[in-house]
């Protein structure tokens, strides 16, 4: 029996408790079942029926949707039980909102939603456009690998998404994977155009101001390409 059957077979619906606890989530596989959510661990969630039985279920098995309401019902659950809601939450950019949208990242061979730290609020941000396919993309993106692990063991205020190029979700989940980008991503097919580009190609490493304000390209104005490695020596000089 698959997960999902078993899962349906243990939250069907019944009546008996208030409808607005529940609400349907979706699987992967393109399943659908109604629960209320109770807990939620690093790799499962609880779910109730309306009996009132529970079941853990697999997070990465949901779709990304309700994988990232799932992290936002618990960030919601631990700023009451802490009292932070007394807290206001730091002020970013109508960019950085734009930005912080639509995020997952590597957890596996799979994506899982990214939601940021409510503290979270860079001075830059560094968009990468690559693909596994691309071999000049596989031959730099090691070196970005490293920058990146590099500048945040500093506490460089800066963060790094990555736009895929790629033919799937798939395979742009496995390309995270192989390569350990710990850096979030747009959500396959997201997001391509939240900056603008001077050249096509990839890879492409552009870098704004968290309002937005393109200060380095891989391509220059004329179009010509200059490739990312520049750029990633130039945002280094910015992070000192």
């Amino acid at each position: 029996m698959t997960i999902f059957r078993f899962a349906l077979l243990c939250i069907c619906c019944c009546v008996g408790v208030q409808a607005e606890e529940f609400r349907t989530w979706s699987t992967i596989g393109g399943g659908h079942f109604e629960a209320k959510l109770n807990a939620i661990g690093t790799t499962k969630i609880t779910l109730e029926n309306r009996e009132g039985r529970q079941i853990d279920f697999p997070l990465a098995d949901l779709k990304l949707s309700d994988q990232r309401y799932a992290r936002e019902w618990q960030s919601a659950q631990a700023s009451l039980a802490s009292g932070a809601l007394e807290t206001p939450p730091v002020e970013r950019s109508e960019f950085a909102n734009k930005v912080y949208k639509d995020l997952v990242k590597s957890k596996g061979s799979r994506l899982a939603s990214f939601d940021p730290e409510p503290s979270e609020n860079p001075k830059y941000f560094a968009f990468y456009r690559s693909a596994a396919w691309c071999p000049p993309c596989r031959a730099f993106t090691p070196k970005l690998v490293d920058f990146y692990k590099k500048q945040k063991r500093k506490g460089a205020q800066f963060e790094l998404v990555f736009i895929s190029s790629d033919r799937s979700e798939d395979l742009m989940a496995e390309y995270m994977d192989e390569y350990d980008m710990e850096w979030p991503a747009f959500e396959f097919g997201k997001n391509k155009d939240i900056v603008s580009r001077n050249g096509s190609g990839i890879p492409n490493l552009i870098v704004t101001d968290t309002n937005g304000k393109k200060l380095l390209d891989s391509y220059d104005n004329s179009g010509s390409y200059i490739g990312p490695t520049k750029v990633m020596n130039e945002l280094e000089d910015l992070l000192k």
